[in-house]
């Protein structure tokens, strides 16, 4: 067999690119945003939501919808999250006319700028025109020619926003989500709510005291399992001419736990040692490859917590438990008092670091994370 290009990657897929599983949400999605409906999609960071929500645009769009995605990444004001909604409807309009008009006529506090980027293509920014005003009126404003955009014409919306929980990190995080839910009351369109820090997301559409309580459907994506990932991967392999067995497969996807990201890193890694098989020793050295590959991120992640918080998620990766109180298991792990235990766990679950388990054990959310706290330990 013929080795040709590697066929893993480990970036945002395609719309057209290799996807694995994923049909029972994808179909859901589709069908919820046919009804109106508005969707929380939620998962640990790189599980894939991003390129799901992509396909599943491309689908609506087919069907006649308009998709408007925007990215609350990193977002720090107000007034932040105001550009980036209305650079998603420029960026949504800009190649058709009519739509691109009236978008320009609706957000008149903006005007969009078209840049060139180093590869020659062409970026979109948006700047504010006009007076200066308030970021919350600002917001407000924005909101406003959304509403109006949505419902000028008979046309299907979608909006999906990611990362949708930054919001609460936000200086005026209050006023800001009241606002949002206020208008996503009033407009004609379906809804992607879409995060990856979990517990910050659910408590923001499940507890009773916030503004988007019980107003949308939770959809959990989970590991791809590996009877079905396993198979999906050998394939991959062999599109780029290296033989994989089945079993490689299976054992490829279970040493990530089913981690889409993880997964196809590991697997570009092994496709790099240029053999034309894949090995249980390749698998051994390419698994090295992605432990050293992530050592600086899970030492900033490190750096960032308390002794005690560190403490808490080393004896987790090395025992999982669904008894963190128990005396034996404290002094095993050197857990200190159980209030400090109590301090550590509230700040790890709402990093999403560690989870409890449908099984009631208490483990570490990332499954590299845990294999690298393993070799750290020794």
């Amino acid at each position: 067999m013929k080795r040709t290009h590697n066929p893993f990657q480990f970036r945002e897929l395609p719309v057209d690119g290799p996807f694995c599983n994923r049909q029972k949400e994808f179909s859901n999605l589709v069908a919820y945003a046919q009804a109106g409906a508005a969707v929380v999609v939620y998962s640990p960071r790189r599980y894939g939501k991003t390129s799901l929500i992509r396909r599943v645009h491309a689908e609506l769009a087919k069907q006649g919808a308009l998709t408007v995605f925007c990215d609350f990444f990193g977002v720090t004001t107000a007034d932040d999250v105001a550009h980036r909604l209305a650079k998603s409807v420029f960026e949504l309009t800009r190649s058709q006319e009519p739509l691109f008009a009236k978008a320009m006529r609706l957000f008149g506090g903006f005007r969009p700028v078209l840049k060139p980027d180093e590869t020659g293509a062409f970026s979109l920014t948006v700047e504010t025109v006009g007076r200066k005003v308030d970021p919350m009126e600002r917001l407000d404003e924005t909101l406003a020619a959304l509403e109006k955009f949505t419902a000028g014409h008979d046309t299907p919306v979608n909006i999906a926003l990611d990362e949708f929980q930054e919001i609460t990190e936000v200086g005026a995080a209050v006023q800001i989500e009241g606002l949002l839910r206020q208008y996503v009351q009033k407009l004609r369109c379906s809804f992607f709510f879409i995060g990856s820090r979990r517990r910050i997301l659910l408590d923001m559409f499940n507890q009773r005291n916030r503004p988007f309580y019980q107003s949308a459907i939770n959809m959990v994506l989970p590991p791809l399992p590996a009877a079905e990932f396993g198979p999906f991967l050998s394939q991959l392999f062999r599109d780029g001419g290296m033989v994989c067995s089945g079993a490689d497969g299976v054992r490829l996807a279970g040493l990530t736990a089913g981690h889409p990201y993880y997964t196809q890193k590991l697997c570009f890694f092994l496709y790099e040692k240029g053999a034309t098989e894949v090995s249980g020793s390749l698998i051994s050295h390419a698994l090295g490859d992605l432990l050293e590959n992530e050592t600086p991120v899970f030492e900033a992640v490190i750096q960032g917590l308390a002794p005690r918080q560190i403490a808490l998620i080393r004896a987790l990766a090395v025992e999982e438990t669904g008894s963190l109180f128990a005396a034996d298991y404290m002094s095993r792990h050197d857990l200190g008092s159980s209030g400090g235990i109590q301090g550590a766990l509230k700040k790890l679950t709402r990093l999403d670091i560690i989870e409890k388990a449908p099984s009631g054990e208490w483990k570490v959310v990332d499954p590299i994370l845990k294999l690298w706290l393993i070799r750290q330990a020794g």
